[in-house]
């Protein structure tokens, strides 16, 4: 795999999860917990619970990724 194309997939990869993880904190505090229904309460306790390490990680492959695309440009 050539180092844009892997620079590129790893950089939208990280900017997804980032943008997931903002709209899960929107999301949870905009919606309490109790007020959901039963079959969704344990995802949003598990989002609430991993989203900032879902955000650290995402986070980390963006920058990964774009410098990859930096390196290749080089």
């Amino acid at each position: 795999m050539e180092a844009v194309t892997l620079g590129e997939t790893l950089a939208g990869l990280g900017v997804i999860g980032v943008l997931t993880a903002a709209l899960n904190v929107v999301a949870l505090r905009l919606v309490r917990v109790d007020e959901a229904p039963g079959c969704v309460q344990a995802r949003m306790r598990w989002w609430n619970a991993h989203n900032a390490a879902f955000l650290l990680v995402s986070a980390i492959v963006a920058a990964a990724g774009l410098t990859t695309l930096m390196a290749a440009a080089r």
